[in-house]
This record gives structure tokens, C-alpha cells and sequence, in this order.
């Protein structure tokens, strides 16, 4: 048995070329492609009347012959408006009948148009929202882990840690790894999604303060490192390791990729990159393990 594949002749339209055209359409175009078609199907009522094809005036009692009436049915009848006071005879009735079509293919481009707008303007209040959404969550997430790391300070201080606590270290320290990779997801330039229709770079005031935050959960990791190792606790299990190791590698590219942008200033970016560089080659001094070493 044979089995016929559905045509989709309408797949053509909303894909290929047609879009990226029907996109670029501006409303400036559509109206000059709309006066363009009146003017020409005028035009074409004007030069080929005849003796069989023509344009009757019902109040003058006779045929059409200025140019100017030709062009007032044209826009008559691209509009559908259709006063009665002009009437085509011969093959100017197959050519109204056109022109119709294309008067209302037109009026449903600019219905199209309009909706489309509309609906570029609410996705775009609601990317800036959900993206500047995620700014905050990501700073909050970041707050979160410093409080966590400095619940576990204040237990190693009041000698109120466990060695389970400290042999699952680990899982307080995840979390990092997980919002510096999203930190990098971020603040990719945008000219990697070019292709986008929503692509937002993040403002020099946020990038500064998510920075700072980065660095601030860095500087209580290295307090945290630094306690341990005063105390002479056995925290430097492999898992541990890893999630620091990984991290400072993700550290590591978020300050390159922030050099990169040039978003800031870079006397800023200097004082932050020095800031972090200190912070991070004092974690490494005092992560020593040999299992696991730590990059460069």
C-alpha cells in the first residue's frame, strides 16, 4: 500500500526566507508596498482602457478616462470600500478582483504585524524580568553559601562539629560549583547566541556586585580552609578536594572571561582580579593532599 505524505505547503512559510523578510517589514514599508500596489493596479486601469475593459462613473453617466479617478477606484477597491460610483466592465472586473486579494493580504500582514509587536514587547518584559530574576537569585545563592560556611565556623569554634559534618564537607561546598557555572552561563557574550531574538549583557553596576559576592564566598572558604587546618581536623577527602579543585578552575575562567568583556573599568577589574588571586593561592597553600592536586 502506498502512502501519501501530506503537502506542507504552509511549512514554506514559516520557514526558509519568508520570515526573516516578513520580520524585517517595517510599517513605513508595508504602507509604501500597499501605496505602490494602488498606484499601479491605477495605472493599469488607466492604460488599458477600452472599448470592452473600463471604468463606468454612475453619476457622470460615462467611461473613465482621467487618471486620477482610475487611481481613487484602485484605492476604493485595495480598501474593500466600494462605493457603487465607479463600476469595472470587462477584464477589469478579473483585475478588481485581484487587487482585493492583495488589499486584504496587506490588512492581514498588518494585523500580524501589530499582534507581533505586542507580543515582542510582553517576551521582552518578561527576559528582562526572569533575567534580572536570576541576577538576584544568583547573588542570594551566593549569600546562602556564606551563611552556611559560617554556621560550620561557628560550630568548629564552639567545638560543636561532628566528624560526619566534616567528612561530608563536600555538599556544603557543591553549591559553589553550581552558581559559578551559572555565574560563566551568564555573562557569556552574546554574540554566541547572535542568532537570539533576546540577548541581554549584564549591566557594569550587577557585574561588579556578583563579583564581590564571588569573591566574599571565596574569602569564608579560605577562612574555613584556614580554621581546619588550625585545628588539625582530617577534612581533606577526595570528594572535599575535587569540589575545591573544580571550583577554582571555574574561578579561574569566570575572571578570565570577566577580563575578556571589559564591562568594567580596569582599574576595577585589576583590584578584583588581585583581591581573588590572593584569596584563591592562599586556599591552594593550604590544601595539601596526596591524592589530589590541585591546578594551576
Amino acid at each position: 500500500m502506498w502512502k501519501l505524505k501530506p503537502i506542507k505547503i504552509f511549512d514554506r512559510f514559516t520557514t526558509g526566507t519568508f520570515n526573516p523578510w516578513f520580520d524585517s517589514l517595517t510599517f513605513p514599508n508595508i504602507f509604501l508596498l500597499w501605496t505602490s500596489i494602488i498606484v499601479v493596479f491605477g495605472l493599469a486601469y488607466y492604460f488599458f482602457t477600452g472599448a470592452h475593459s473600463f471604468l463606468y462613473s454612475n453619476p457622470e453617466g460615462e467611461i473613465v478616462t482621467d487618471i486620477w479617478n482610475n487611481i481613487y477606484f484602485s484605492f476604493v477597491t485595495a480598501t474593500t470600500t466600494g462605493f457603487g460610483d465607479l463600476i469595472p466592465f470587462g477584464y477589469f472586473k478579473a483585475i478588481s478582483i485581484i487587487e482585493v486579494i492583495f488589499g486584504l493580504l496587506l490588512l492581514a500582514i498588518v494585523t500580524s504585524k501589530l499582534v507581533s509587536i505586542k507580543q515582542n514587547i510582553i517576551l521582552t518584559e518578561i527576559y528582562d524580568i526572569s533575567f534580572n530574576e536570576q541576577i538576584r537569585r544568583l547573588r542570594s545563592s551566593l549569600f546562602v553559601f556564606k551563611q552556611n560556611l559560617n554556621k560550620i565556623i561557628n560550630k568548629i569554634e564552639d567545638g560543636a562539629i561532628n566528624k560526619r559534618e566534616i567528612s561530608e564537607l563536600y555538599v556544603y561546598l557543591s553549591p559553589l560549583e553550581d552558581i559559578l557555572h551559572e555565574i560563566i552561563t551568564l555573562l557569556e557574550k552574546p554574540g554566541k547566541y547572535q542568532n537570539s531574538r533576546f540577548t541581554k549583557v549584564v549591566d557594569p553596576l550587577n557585574t561588579e556586585l556578583i563579583f564581590n559576592s564571588v569573591i566574599h564566598s571565596f574569602e569564608k572558604l579560605h577562612e574555613l580552609v584556614l580554621l581546619m587546618n588550625e585545628k588539625q581536623f582530617s577534612w581533606k577527602m577526595g570528594s572535599t578536594i575535587q569540589v575545591i579543585t573544580r571550583c577554582i578552575d571555574l574561578n579561574k575562567t569566570l575572571f578570565e572571561q570577566l577580563r575578556a568583556s571589559k564591562s568594567l573599568k580596569g582599574r576595577i577589574v585589576h583590584d578584583l582580579a588581585t583581591q581573588n588571586e590572593q584569596l584563591v593561592n592562599g586556599i591552594k597553600k593550604n590544601v595539601e593532599t596526596s591524592e589530589t592536586g590541585l591546578s594551576s
